[in-house]
């Protein structure tokens, strides 16, 4: 064992997070896609848990088919995060032994499912359903959709920091 490979073990270790993540989230969100669109991502676009305020109000989204389409944009990302971690990883397996340039490939896919992850529960939840979907004022549990996006960004973040840090000699 050398820091070579413990370096190199810990980018595939940390790359779990948006790979395993993204898949579990295509299983769970297609297991039964229709009930999730009706219950969690219709009510948070029509704004139905917030306190209502007049001047805000423009921004729920109300079409009965919204909540149908905006699950259907965040299993796509989330998909593509596990996709292209999951692709990251099985490259740098492969090429655990071989030259940083060969082993480098799998990190780029690896980041960019990280990148997916971050856009997905950072910009998507953290950001357009806390903010402008006004989730932060849910009357019952506020900031529960910021606060469990955010269990979700901060692991994927660490892993892209740690993918584009690490570096070898080989």
């Amino acid at each position: 064992m050398n820091e070579i490979t413990v370096s190199r073990l810990s980018c595939i270790l940390l790359s779990l997070f948006p790979a395993l993540w993204g898949i579990f989230s295509l299983l769970n969100n297609t297991a039964g896609f229709a009930d999730t669109a009706r219950h969690a991502v219709g009510p948070l676009l029509t704004m139905q848990d917030t306190y209502q305020v007049p001047g805000l109000m423009w921004r729920a989204v109300t079409a009965p088919w919204a909540g149908m389409l905006g699950l259907v944009f965040i299993t796509l990302l989330e998909s593509l995060a596990g996709i292209t971690a999951t692709l990251g990883i099985v490259l740098m397996v492969k090429h655990l032994g071989h030259s940083y340039a060969a082993f480098a490939k799998g990190k780029a896919w690896a980041m960019l499912g990280a990148l997916c992850a971050i856009a997905v529960w950072g910009i998507g939840f953290m950001v357009v359903a806390g903010d402008w979907f006004m989730a932060w004022q849910a009357k019952d549990s506020p900031l529960a959709v910021q606060l469990g996006a955010l269990l979700y960004m901060v692991p994927n973040t660490l892993a892209l920091m740690l993918l584009m840090l690490q570096r070898d000699a080989r």
